[in-house]
């Protein structure tokens, strides 16, 4: 899972120095993996000053790279407690509505995020994602493009789009797009397996069109 939060927040602003230290330090760990280090710093402030809303939003983030979804969604509550206006934490209960497979309410809480944090790769692409299987799959397809365009080289939009053109059986188009993710990302197994599937959907319906009797 990508993370929502590469752009600075300007709430950070009216913290201390020291806190924004931190908060730099934490982010550095999130993204070197090393999320137990990340979560310890983020507590300690917590532990100074409890409604600190960066440091919540923080919390979340890393429980949701952790899959640790009941954690991340405590954490997301209590963003949601502090500011309603939290954008981290409406991404947050989103995406873990998309797992659950609440599609609606999925939408509701990542459009949200949206409209507090436009032209987010990761929020667009996991509002593509339930906008398609919600069954607006236009919608949901227009939606991952507008990611994609953010940020091309993203191996999971790349996969997110080839699902959906395998899904709409348009083989080639879910090919190019699983070979692109393999490229961004050599080792994906997700994009790897895909690739295979819908490899293997294309042989099976070229196979069934040249059987198929032809009219003369």
């Amino acid at each position: 899972m990508n993370s929502p939060t590469a752009k600075k927040r300007s709430s950070q602003q009216a913290y201390s120095r020291k806190i924004l230290d931190q908060l730099a330090t934490s982010e550095e760990y999130k993204i070197a993996g090393a999320h137990a280090k990340a979560i310890a710093i983020v507590e300690s402030i917590l532990a100074e000053d409890p409604e600190c809303l960066a440091a919540v939003e923080e919390l979340a983030d890393n429980f949701l790279s952790l899959d640790k979804h009941a954690e991340a969604e405590k954490a997301a509550d209590y963003a949601l407690m502090i500011s309603k206006e939290s954008y981290i934490a409406n991404y947050t209960k989103g995406f873990l509505e998309l797992a659950r497979g609440n599609w609606q309410a999925a939408i509701v809480l990542l459009q949200k995020a949206n409209i507090l944090q436009a032209n987010n790769p990761e929020i667009l692409r996991c509002l593509g994602w339930g906008l398609f299987h919600a069954g607006k799959q236009a919608e949901g397809v227009a939606t991952l493009q507008r990611a994609l365009n953010l940020r091309s080289d993203d191996p999971m939009i790349l996969c997110d789009l080839g699902v959906c053109a395998l899904h709409d059986h348009v083989f080639q188009k879910a090919i190019d797009y699983f070979e692109k993710a393999l490229k961004a990302s050599p080792l994906n197994e997700r994009a790897y397996e895909c690739l295979q599937a819908a490899k293997d959907f294309q042989a099976k319906l070229q196979q069934s069109q040249s059987n198929s009797p032809q009219i003369v």
